[in-house]
């Protein structure tokens, strides 16, 4: 039986917590972002006749209403009716924040035609002239500004050419190179070694980051770059220990301290990077963003008192209040604090969370065999939130799954399709329960549906694959299926024990102990431990394969699929 091999690709509650922990992963070291539209400059203060000075008001008015498009439109039409050099620049740094690149290379243009000493729009018009491939007239601003003493935003320009092709990078690098025999830039170097690293000239890189650094040396940007490319280079011990040092130089930079954590997490440093999350709360204690990766490592760390604690600080700072309500309740409901989850799951009663919440608290009560109390909070929330009816009847389709009530599941996957014939993770769902109720082809028929609607699918393909391969039948098919599905998605537990399943049935055993060795390692669960002691037996090692079945039996007492596999072998 696959249906909970399968069921943790989908689980609902894994679905819903997951979003939490995305913030804790490492990003690459970026540009500062532009400032809001509103901020960028200051408005117009110059006298205006009565109809201009009207619409630029209504312009405004459109900025604090978050209309910037329409006050965008406003201020590129009196920018070229009034050319007023503040209309102008307004009009640039509106158009820049929204992203309009056109727009931002109108009225820089423009703005140059006003002011050709200012090397603001020169810069502006540099950055998007090599956004739009018009590489000639971009070097031709760059070296207006090389000419004279201009400030050229070296990190604006380099954000335009990371999607350039190479040789756009290259005849830029050129142009930077020669800025370099001119200027000694923290900024300037920065931006040639990045370039240097999407190239892919990582040694070089590092040097010209090394000369931003020196000459300014908190500069975060250029820390951070430095330290991607010593792992490009595969010194990522040495980058940790360069992190470590320069958060320790520099203990009040808090993107350097946030992304050296981050890289701790990513490379299974719990502890460690929860001690450097301590650190920064000291220093930012009203930062509740760092206050939540702390929670949530502190779980992850099974510090239960400390996440606790942590959560409970983002409520009294009134701060993500109810992402810290629904893991209060999911750590009171592992502890078998029932009354005490149930009361943090029902504080999350609106907005983008309330689904979550009530799906989580129906899934207790499945747990708790308080089958009638979770489909009431389902059909409760589902007529309170219609928006996600969807995720509803998915979670009541797996209460009564948990329940074993499994045709009832089926027929509310039924109902769900009637409304929604092509969503994939009702037939998915369906054809999990199809496959517990022993319907084999209308499970194929489902998964089949599924893999014509999304034939990269990696979830379907393994599933479909692993049936005929459990059941010892098609097993050619079994393996194109799970090899298709390994290539999209070789880190997933559960397809990499397709693996080692398939390949036991082909006849090759020591090839699928391998695989099978790999994802007990990645996820103890009880039905890779089965196949794991399974291909241990046969192979001989008849002790270890013992010890693999007991250990998870142990921790899943009640496992069919463990009494099964041991009744089989050991009762020979």
């Amino acid at each position: 039986m696959i249906f909970r091999h399968f069921l943790t690709i989908f689980g609902l509650a894994a679905l819903l917590l997951a979003q939490g922990c995305t913030s804790l992963t490492p990003q690459p070291a970026e540009p500062e972002p532009a400032p809001p539209a509103a901020q960028a400059v200051e408005p117009p203060t110059r006298s205006f006749d009565r109809d201009t000075l009207y619409e630029l008001l209504l312009a405004e008015f459109a900025g604090k209403r978050n209309r910037a498009d329409v006050a965008l439109g406003k201020y590129l039409k009196q920018a070229h009716e009034t050319r007023d050099p503040q209309v102008v620049e307004r009009a640039a740094y509106i158009a820049r924040y929204l992203g309009a690149h056109q727009a931002t290379l109108d009225a820089a243009i423009l703005w140059i035609d006003i002011e050709p000493e200012n090397p603001a729009p020169r810069s502006l018009a540099a950055t998007e002239l090599i956004r739009f491939g018009k590489l000639d007239e971009a070097l031709q601003q760059i070296d207006v500004l090389m000419q004279g003493d201009g400030d050229l935003n070296f990190e604006f320009l380099l954000q335009a050419t990371r999607t350039a092709d190479m040789e756009t990078r290259q005849r830029v690098l050129a142009k930077l190179r020669e800025f370099t025999q001119r200027q000694d830039d923290d900024q300037l170097w920065f931006a040639k070694g990045a370039l240097e690293a999407m190239n892919g000239n990582h040694t070089q890189a590092i040097d010209d980051f090394d000369r931003a650094i020196k000459l300014k040396k908190n500069y975060g940007n250029a820390i951070l770059a430095r330290a991607q490319s010593m792992i490009a280079l595969g010194h990522s011990d040495a980058a940790m220990q360069y992190l470590a040092q320069q958060t320790s130089l520099h203990p009040n930079n808090k993107r350097l301290g946030i992304t050296y954590a981050r890289y701790l997490i990513q490379y299974g440093k719990l502890q460690a990077a929860q001690q450097q999350f301590e650190r920064l709360v000291q220093i930012f204690p009203e930062d509740g963003d760092l206050v939540l990766s702390l929670a949530l490592l502190s779980w992850e760390n099974k510090l239960e008192d400390q996440a606790i604690q942590y959560f409970q600080q983002l409520l009294a700072m009134n701060y993500r209040t109810d992402e810290a309500n629904l893991y209060l309740a999911r750590i009171s409901e592992s502890a078998k604090r029932t009354a005490e989850a149930e009361s943090y799951y029902a504080k999350v009663s609106s907005g983008p969370s309330y689904a979550s919440a009530r799906i989580q608290l129906a899934l207790m009560y499945a747990d708790l065999n308080r089958v009638d109390d979770a489909l009431t909070t389902l059909d409760t929330a589902a007529g309170t939130d219609p928006r996600n009816q969807l995720k509803y009847q998915l979670a009541k389709s797996e209460v009564l799954a948990r329940a074993e009530r499994n045709q009832d599941a089926i027929a509310v996957l039924d109902q769900a399709l009637a409304s929604n014939p092509d969503e994939t993770s009702l037939l998915y769902s369906r054809a999990m329960l199809k496959e517990k109720v022993g319907d084999f082809a209308a499970m194929e028929a489902d998964l089949r549906r599924v893999l014509e609607l999304q034939p990269n699918n990696s979830a379907a393909l393994n599933a479909l694959g692993y049936t005929f391969a459990n059941r010892n039948q098609r097993l050619d098919e079994a393996w194109e299926l799970i090899e298709r599905a390994y290539h999209l998605n070789p880190t997933d537990p559960a397809i990499i024990d397709s693996m080692g399943w398939i390949k036991y049935r082909l006849g090759q055993p020591e090839v699928a102990l391998d695989f099978l060795r790999q994802a007990y390692d990645a996820f103890k669960d009880q039905e890779i431990a089965a196949h794991l002691g399974e291909v241990l037996w046969i192979l001989g090692e008849k002790e270890e394969a013992v010890r693999v079945w007991r250990q998870a039996l142990q921790d899943n007492p009640d496992s069919k699929v463990l009494q099964d596999v041991m009744k089989r072998f050991l009762t020979e």
